[in-house]
């Protein structure tokens, strides 16, 4: 690794930290609560999923905003309350709180009931959801929920959004989204050259062991970083005038207009 790549994340830390208020910490929490031995419950399994499903084309500072009336509409995530609510009304009230992408929700919330019964057998099988979870690594975890040939196939939920999911549950892992495959691709950082989310999931494991920075944290400060409302530097069209770690980016053309 000829990059200091552990002094580009603290660099990120330091700017962020200065510049904007009300970062979101509640995965970086989560993923410390589990490494200080905390077990995550259905609900909570079942919270972090949907709030994953809701955040994959909303913006999460709306999200945030509205929490304790979208855990009132989840029925504080209550399995068995949850599966009798109609799906039309949960897209209504998701609607009527700004919540709502035309692209995803409906399917979601459709799906709702049997995605809940996909938890349902894998705790029958396991025992528990966080014994399941636990049982491999987290790239073969989502593998299992991700692919459309498993047992477990949640559905309309892929590889970035299942991630997530594990993260809100304390899993160590980078969501490989639009903002993270962009700003580590080979026109940007260079991190990682391929455009596979598992080989994506892979190399922040590596980077991880060889800096000492978790992947949450790392994939928190780069999504900061990038998105809009938070950093909104490495976004698709950068400010690299005003880049904090442009000498370690491909892209020196752009960044030198």
């Amino acid at each position: 690794m000829s990059k200091n790549y552990k002094k580009m994340f603290e660099t990120l830390n330091e700017y962020l930290k200065n510049r904007i208020e009300d970062i979101d910490q509640t995965i970086i929490e989560a993923v410390n609560a589990r490494n200080n031995g905390k077990c995550f419950s259905f609900q909570e399994h079942l919270k972090g999923f949907v709030y994953a499903q809701l955040s994959a084309l909303v913006s999460w500072k709306n999200i945030k905003a509205h929490h304790t009336e979208l855990d009132s509409l989840f029925c504080n995530f209550e399995k068995d309350r949850l599966k009798e609510i109609a799906p039309e009304i949960l897209i209504e009230k998701i609607r009527e709180l700004k919540c709502y992408s035309p692209y995803t929700t409906k399917n979601q919330m459709t799906f709702l009931k049997n995605n809940i019964e996909t938890f349902e057998k894998i705790e029958d099988k396991y025992s528990s959801l966080d014994k399941f979870i636990t049982h491999s690594t987290p790239a073969n975890i989502v593998k299992l929920l991700a692919d459309s040939n498993s047992t477990y196939k949640l559905k309309y939920a892929g590889v970035a959004l299942v991630c997530e999911y594990l993260r809100n549950v304390g899993i160590d892992i980078v969501k490989p989204d639009v903002h993270i495959k962009r700003i580590v691709s080979a026109d940007r950082l260079n991190l990682i050259q391929s455009k596979s989310d598992y080989r994506i999931i892979e190399e922040f494991r590596r980077l991880s062991a060889d800096i000492g920075i978790s992947q949450v944290k790392m994939d928190y400060l780069l999504w900061n970083y990038c998105s809009k409302g938070y950093g909104e530097i490495c976004t698709a069209k950068p400010k690299c005038y005003e880049c904090v770690i442009k000498e370690y980016c491909n892209n020196f053309s752009l960044c030198n207009k």
